[in-house]
């Protein structure tokens, strides 16, 4: 939904969610054959990475724009797709106006109904260029924003089958969706959130750890991906942010660091009135998780190198 987004869980509402969905499906028909090219980053990921389940896995907050990654290379080497921007108006997408009323040519706006739109913004990897800078994928109409080690969701991804309603009445369709894996939605969120503190940020980072898997399933998933050598630098740099913003130091306490304060706060609404400790309880659980999660991935990774470096040598494994 365009503006300002909630600061709160109690902000979010589950229409706006699906609206967000919808929106994807509709946009993946303006891609046509290369559809499959996108991957899902954002807000709207936790709804694939960590389907509610209750009692034991509840519904996530919720989102209110739709956050994609292009593949620029693929694109620009697409039969047919000289024209984006037709591909997008076609289908009712319109460049999103700023509040300082420019037109953004990487975030483009989507009417549900007279009283709500989403905003989807394109994204690519900064690979060489400056993050946050805007760059062209269709001439001047059509560019993504580049975000540090965005190419990395293009290997590491999960997919799901997802049926909902396509917009304007359109019928129902059945689209592949992948989206960023755990290790990948954790670096980028753990990076976004380093970069510009919002609550919703450290919310969705901790109800994925949380919920995604046990915490020993989760390490082993990080441990994975640095072993693998793709995408040097990007796991080490989302850890690093997650100690930085969670975790004890130097500076103090981690559960006083602005990560826990954000995740406590976007939860805030959720608190017993009755209960005064109950901020300081939500940010101990926050700072403690990642403190697991942290030592988890460290031991993993030192074992499974020295097991390497044995068998490197004939020592065994």
């Amino acid at each position: 939904m365009a503006g300002v987004k909630p600061t709160t869980a109690a902000g979010y509402r589950p229409d706006v969610t699906a609206a967000c969905e919808s929106t994807l499906l509709t946009l993946l028909s303006a891609f046509g054959s290369l559809k499959g090219t996108l991957r899902l980053v954002g807000g709207l990921v936790p709804r694939y990475l960590t389907p509610e389940a209750p009692p034991d896995v509840p519904s996530h907050a919720g989102t209110s724009d739709v956050d994609v990654v292009l593949n620029l290379a693929v694109i620009a080497d697409g039969d047919g797709y000289s024209s984006l921007a037709e591909q997008l108006a076609a289908r009712g997408f319109e460049r999103y106006t700023t509040a300082s009323g420019a037109r953004s040519s990487w975030q483009w706006k989507r009417k549900v109904d007279e009283h709500m739109e989403v905003v989807v913004e394109f994204l690519r990897d900064a690979s060489t260029d400056q993050p946050g800078k805007a760059v062209t994928v269709d001439g001047e109409r059509v560019s993504a924003l580049t975000v540090r080690f965005g190419a990395m969701v293009h290997d590491w991804y999960g997919e799901r089958e997802v049926t909902g309603q396509l917009l304007d009445g359109k019928g129902i369709s059945t689209e592949v969706v992948r989206f960023a894996d755990v290790p990948a939605f954790v670096t980028l969120k753990a990076l976004a959130f380093d970069d510009r503190l919002e609550n919703k940020d450290a919310g969705d980072l901790i109800h994925v750890l949380r919920y995604a898997g046990t915490i020993d399933q989760v390490a082993d998933l990080f441990v994975q991906r640095h072993l693998s050598k793709s995408h040097p630098g990007a796991i080490d740099a989302g850890l690093q942010a997650l100690r930085r913003r969670f975790c004890d130091d130097e500076h103090g306490e981690g559960y006083l660091k602005a990560g826990c304060v954000a995740y406590a706060t976007f939860h805030g609404a959720d608190d017993d009135e009755d209960d005064e400790d109950a901020p300081v309880k939500r940010q101990r659980y926050a700072s403690g998780l990642i403190h697991q999660l942290l030592d988890r991935i460290e031991t993993k990774l030192a074992n499974a190198l020295q097991a390497a470096t044995l068998a490197g040598d004939g020592s065994g494994v």
